[in-house]
């Protein structure tokens, strides 16, 4: 087969896939988010433990390193490539500690309850929690700023009844998150899970919310965003 066809036959699978992969910009009928909704700290993760174990886990990272240390020449304490990443961060200081553990409670998405905004069909979603405010395009493509400061591509919308906010960096951090309404019990699912190069790889986060019934959505709050 001729090098050139090759290629081609390349450009249209490739294209293939990424269609076939896609995220809806509209929702099926009758999926609708919207309500206020009130954690069920039963059925969900609890992700303050989730953040403290691996906050633990970089503490003990840290105590390593310092008795290696203890045994080095000062020459090769120069020698920042053998250091857990976290102690070369310039975030890593202890002045910087609760403003770091702050982003880590707003990218784990922290919060007692979410009020949602859906249009009649599913196209823009405004989610408020505790500590943010965010405005989504469903079928939207762009490329955003992760809080961790790569540059990532985002994508939004509809997986079935599942909607869906991917952010991916080529060479960082990685963040799925979801949301559904469980119809027989009318309550709201979600899921957060982080990978690649980030302090919260490998932690996911799954919450059950019940809906706040005769209780109104509180006014939007300015200091909370918005934020996309």
């Amino acid at each position: 087969m001729p090098a050139i066809l090759r290629a081609v036959l390349a450009v249209i699978l490739l294209s293939c896939a990424t269609l076939a992969t896609a995220l809806n910009a509209t929702s099926k009928e009758g999926i609708d988010l919207s309500g206020r909704w009130i954690i069920n700290a039963g059925l969900s993760d609890d992700a303050e433990a989730l953040l403290a174990r691996r906050e633990e886990e970089e503490r003990q990272e840290r105590r390593r390193w310092e008795q290696r240390e203890r045994g080095r020449t000062p020459l090769e304490a120069l020698d920042e490539s053998v250091m857990p990443p976290a102690m070369t961060d310039p975030r890593y200081g202890r002045e910087r500690r609760l403003a770091r553990e702050a982003e880590f409670r707003r990218m784990l998405g922290i919060t007692q309850s979410l009020d949602i905004q859906q249009s009649p069909e599913g196209r823009t979603l405004e989610i408020r929690s505790d500590r943010e405010s965010r405005t989504f395009q469903a079928g939207s493509r762009s490329q955003v700023s992760m809080p961790e400061g790569a540059l990532a591509d985002s994508t939004v919308g509809w997986d079935g009844d599942w909607f869906v906010i991917e952010r991916k960096a080529t060479k960082g951090p990685r963040v799925t998150e979801k949301y559904r309404r469980l119809k027989k019990t009318d309550q709201l699912e979600s899921i957060i899970a982080w990978s690649g190069e980030t302090f919260l790889a490998g932690i996911k986060v799954h919450r059950i919310f019940d809906r706040a019934v005769g209780a109104a959505p509180p006014p939007p709050d300015p200091t909370r965003g918005p934020y996309r």
